[in-house]
């Protein structure tokens, strides 16, 4: 008899479908132990221990090096105070040119923003490196 093997666990089966669908595609057949249980009752996903993805004995090492690759780490947010750059058209980083904003408000952010009043700020200082993708904000203290 087959034996499956947990390489992952997650809160909720929808954060698993992504990475599961990447294994199947390459050959490899998975297995989401508990995923019905947490979707009928989402509250007990960390008293059982989440959802686990679970792979064949034999394909675990494969599939753990797929998910590696296929893994992206959070972009962290750099926050300097005006005082410590001298230049906001530049990269702190890399001292690349190539930067933008990294979220500007479309009209439908802008609409609220008008009939309300101006009480929250609508454009934040940060900023986006497109060479190094490093992620800044800058601070006004």
């Amino acid at each position: 008899m087959e034996q499956f093997v947990t390489i992952k666990t997650f809160t909720y089966p929808h954060e698993a479908y992504v990475i599961r669908g990447k294994l199947e595609s390459e050959g490899i057949r998975t297995f989401l132990k508990d995923e019905m249980t947490v979707q009928v009752y989402n509250f007990y996903s960390n008293a059982i221990g989440g959802v686990k993805l679970q792979v064949p004995e034999e394909d675990a090492e494969r599939a753990l090096n797929i998910i590696d690759s296929v893994e992206e780490v959070p972009r962290e947010v750099v926050v300097f105070s005006k005082k410590e750059l001298d230049r906001t058209d530049i990269c702190p980083f890399c001292h690349s040119k190539n930067i933008g904003h990294s979220k500007k408000p479309n009209w439908l952010t802008l609409i609220p923003y008008l009939i309300v009043g101006f009480i929250f700020p609508v454009y934040k200082n940060s900023y986006l490196c497109f060479d190094c993708e490093k992620q800044w904000r800058v601070k006004n203290y």
